[in-house]
């Protein structure tokens, strides 16, 4: 049965909403420890004299001996609304979407994704090839190309790249000022020399031919390193900032299609077009990525046509978007997951009751309907639709069901269930459910579902607190397991394999995120990523599938696809699935 609740509070969320929308305002803060940071982006129909970027001096007098170089005219620049600030322009040291969206233009992987899929093309490798157990992975370079600080590109920088991505004691890794590379280990499972990573080696046989050695048969390989992640960037540039690199103060130094200008600290990022660039140039002179956290407020400046394209706008704006004549919709599959994470470690949610408590209690069609629209699917598994074959018919799927809730929390001893959790070192808290302060595709409106939980877990007995923090910080907090609690996160795919949704979140590189340590999942996990066709891996994913609804680590919620929108005057815009995709191609006359 649906919550009647549910629908009268959304009622009247959706009510201030129209208000506020059209006053320019924002949703008001929820009654948290710590609300969410204000949106920092400029107010909604700025003039072209208050678009974000750098004042310009007052122009001198030219003289022929020194003529006055012309600076960047940003009014012809696109204007991307981004749905909050990046953590980093360093690819390889972030696992932000706010991030990868902009490191894309800059730092360039070794095989791309073709426009709008997820076919493999080259990138700057021209091509790859398996030894006889793919345990060993050949790479041809493209010749002739440059860093945007001059530098070439060639195998030696691409070594220096994975060897600071992958080895803890690599000397320009700086990890000891606060580098600490997260994606690595989610994917390969652990750094050189860990356990359980099926990482060994990288080497350069020639100035443009690397070779990757693997522990274990990895076929899918090359879709690993397609994703933005492994952006791969100057050495020099690297060598000469330190931990400086990725930071407002440098930014990022590719080879790709845009060089980097500036970082307004919470107003945008300022990119020009890469006039030397080894492929077809960009057809737009330079990009302003500007920080726009509200979802009501993107659609606000795009409509006002502060901006001309942009991402993970609330559900219930499609409406809106259709019927505006200057708008269009961006079709986009779900590639998706949205979850609710609980920290198996800590008292009570070390109880299999009482996780499964949480996701009886919990009315997923109803936040389906109410907060996307009722488009998209209650998940049962982390796996989305295009990679069902990986999921078994039989699993748990956790209906709404709250009086089962209450029972499995009796048969825990909490009767009249809890508001406290036990900490790592031994003390209470309250119940932490912390709720991202940004837009993502998973969970476009993050304050208002993460309300609605609330009210879900109080209808059993469960009471939380409501907590966020800056998006950078609630992600490196994430990854060093200081979240307890409950935590909302997901997941946008970077390749379509089953591991990048299963090993990526429950294998042997997220232990510390929420305690979930399980070494036969993790084997089967990587036999199953070994294995030489759907076939012989299919019936292994799907027994990790049932021990992980088992161990219910994670519950599922939705996958939905995101809403993306731009002026219908744009054109070129092909998004990726992966949620990062060049912007060479996209195109508006100004």
């Amino acid at each position: 049965m649906r919550s009647k609740r549910l629908w009268t509070w959304m009622l009247s969320t959706t009510l201030v909403l129209f208000i506020l929308a059209g006053c320019g305002g924002t949703t008001p803060a929820a009654p948290t420890e710590a609300p969410a940071a204000e949106p920092t982006a400029a107010a909604v129909e700025p003039t072209a004299a208050e678009e974000p970027t750098a004042a310009a001096e007052e122009p001198t007098a030219a003289t022929e001996e020194e003529p006055v170089a012309e600076e960047s005219d940003t009014s012809k620049f696109l204007v991307f609304g981004g749905s909050g600030e990046p953590d980093s322009l360093d690819s390889m040291n972030t696992t932000a979407g706010t991030a990868l969206i902009v490191t894309r233009q800059l730092e360039e992987a070794l095989i791309n994704f073709a426009p709008g899929s997820l076919d493999l093309e080259p990138g700057l490798a021209l091509s790859w090839e398996p030894n006889d157990n793919s345990t060993q992975w050949t790479f041809t370079l493209r010749e002739g190309v440059k860093f945007h600080d001059g530098t070439d590109f060639n195998a030696e920088a691409v070594v220096f790249n994975y060897e600071r991505l992958s080895d803890p004691e690599f000397e320009y890794g700086f990890r000891d000022e606060g580098n600490t590379f997260p994606i690595f280990p989610d994917i390969f499972g652990g750094f050189v020399g860990d356990e359980n990573t099926i990482w060994e080696s990288i080497e350069a046989v020639d100035e443009y031919t690397v070779v990757f050695n693997l522990t274990e048969p990895t076929p899918l390989f090359p879709n690993y390193v397609a994703a933005a992640y492994f952006g791969i960037s100057s050495p020099q540039a690297i060598m000469d900032n330190g931990v400086k690199y990725g930071t407002p103060d440098v930014g990022g130094v590719g080879t790709g299609p845009f060089k980097f200008v500036e970082w307004n600290a919470g107003q945008n990022v300022i990119l020009e077009r890469n006039d030397e660039y080894w492929d077809d140039t960009a057809r737009m002179p330079g990009v302003i990525f500007r920080f726009i956290d509200d979802a009501p407020q993107r659609l606000a400046e795009l409509q006002a046509g502060a901006i001309d394209f942009t991402i993970h706008l609330s559900p219930d704006s499609r409406e809106t978007i259709e019927s505006d004549a200057n708008l269009a919709l961006t079709p986009l599959e779900p590639f998706n997951i949205a979850y609710l994470s609980m920290n198996i470690n800590n008292p009570p949610f070390d109880d299999i009751r009482v996780r499964q408590a949480v996701a009886y209690a919990i009315d997923r069609q109803a936040i389906l309907d109410g907060f996307y629209g009722g488009i998209g699917v209650i998940a049962n598994s982390f796996l989305p639709e295009v990679m069902k074959w990986a999921e078994p018919d039989d699993i748990e799927t956790f209906p709404y069901d709250p009086d089962k809730a209450k029972e499995l929390l009796a048969e825990a001893d909490y009767p009249d269930g809890f508001s406290t959790m036990t900490l790592p070192d031994g003390s209470e808290a309250p119940v932490e459910l912390w709720y991202m302060p940004v837009s993502r595709p998973y969970y476009p409106t993050p304050q208002p579902v993460a309300e609605a939980f609330a009210s879900y877990l109080a209808d059993v007995g469960i009471q939380v607190e409501l907590k966020t923090e800056d998006w950078g910080v609630y992600l490196d907090n994430w990854d060093a397991g200081t979240k307890y609690g409950l935590v909302m996160l997901g997941w946008t795919g970077d390749y379509g394999d089953p591991n990048n949704f299963l090993f990526t979140h429950f294998g042997p590189g997220n232990v510390a995120e929420s305690g979930y340590d399980n070494q036969e999942v993790f084997d089967m996990l990587i036999a199953a990523g070994s294995a030489n066709t759907q076939e012989d891996s299919a019936a292994m994913f799907q027994d990790a599938v049932r021990m992980i609804t088992t161990d219910l680590p994670r519950l599922p919620i939705v996958h939905a696809p995101p809403v993306y929108a731009q002026s219908a005057a744009l054109e070129g815009w092909i998004p990726s699935p992966t949620g990062g995709e060049p912007f060479t191609t996209v195109y508006i006359e100004k």
